[in-house]
């Protein structure tokens, strides 16, 4: 592998004046600069991107913490993260700890070193003052862990309610709706909370099903729903993310129940996995590229040295309409 010395050697120049080509230190002759680069073509030199961080003090790289990649919604969020990181000039560097609090605290002090300028937390499993303490640019998703902090989100209020709203309108008695476990109140509890409250408020039975984030695939929803439905034959709405919806949705047909005029469902964030049913399925759709541009622009406010304009960002979340819910003309 070629090192520095070599091509400085091949470009007939002195070791620092590649250096400064590099790292973009000093000014260099425009015919040296092409040779240098020259050079460095023909001997295929790699530069050291660790090394060239340290000195400009500017790694280049975005961490991203998620608590499983797997997760469409994570997935999907990612990939976006990575686009407009990319048109910013950062690299994203994406981190899974699969919702395990160890594995979480290993990646946090992994990146206390100079390895990356800035971090966006899709966890939040550690005890608040690790995030507090965290010296670099950090932009939390989802949880709010103090007023310094910023914290981008969906507006998860608007979106529990426009799901009641749905479920009103369909006439449904009783609704059912799946719950991320967590020690914390994370902000997307909002929407479980202002579906409960606006169907209690019209009399319509709401159950709340709690499970822990990475126990179920797709076959464990299924057959976690097979079970709820036997067991409360009565329930005639649901509303979960989109994979275990999609998994209620087959068991609720495997039982015999017709789709809506039986049951009906609204899944929560409109990611890639309702488009791959045979039935459209009712979904608030949470901006999943909006959400990483703000992210973006808010982690770019802090590597520039300046305050965001506020605490919390809440993204409006939109109804779509599909074949899971029922047209009515009940009054909300």
């Amino acid at each position: 592998m070629a090192s520095i010395r070599d091509v400085a050697k091949k470009a007939n120049v002195a070791a620092c004046t590649v250096s400064r080509v590099l790292n973009g230190t000093a000014h260099v002759a425009p015919e040296t600069k092409m040779k240098i680069e020259q050079a460095m073509k023909e001997l295929n030199y790699i530069p050291n991107e660790l090394a060239r961080g340290m000195f400009r003090q500017r790694a280049g790289i975005i961490a991203m913490l998620v608590p499983n990649i797997r997760h469409p919604f994570f997935s999907s969020l990612a990939g976006y993260m990575e686009k407009e990181l990319y048109e910013c000039g950062y690299k994203l560097m994406l981190c899974s700890t699969d919702d395990d609090l160890e594995r979480e605290q290993e990646y946090m002090n992994m990146l206390k070193s100079n390895i990356v300028d800035g971090v966006i937390m899709g966890v939040n499993s550690l005890d608040d003052s690790e995030y507090e303490s965290f010296q670099k640019p950090l932009v939390m998703l989802d949880y709010q862990v103090n007023q310094q902090i910023p914290v981008v989100a969906s507006n998860h209020g608007l979106g529990g309610r426009l799901a009641a709203e749905e479920f009103i309108r369909s006439g449904c008695k009783s609704v059912i709706h799946i719950c991320g476990e967590s020690k914390k109140k994370v902000l997307s509890y909002e929407s479980h909370e202002e579906l409960e409250r606006v169907l209690q408020e019209h009399k319509i039975a709401c159950r709340r099903v709690t499970i822990p984030w990475n126990d179920f695939d797709f076959d464990g929803y299924l057959g976690l729903a097979k079970t709820i439905l036997q067991e409360s034959p009565e329930i005639d709405g649901l509303m979960s993310a989109d994979m275990p919806c999609t998994a209620f949705l087959k068991a609720a047909v495997q039982l015999g129940k017709r789709i809506p005029e039986d049951f009906c469902a609204v899944s929560y964030d409109g990611t890639y996995v309702v488009n791959m049913n045979l039935i459209d399925i009712t979904t608030i759709k949470q901006p999943v590229k909006e959400i990483a541009k703000q992210t973006i622009a808010v982690l770019k406010s802090l590597l520039e040295g300046k305050a965001p304009r506020q605490n919390r960002y809440a993204l409006k979340v939109s109804l779509v309409k599909g074949s899971t819910t029922r047209t009515a003309t009940n009054s909300l």
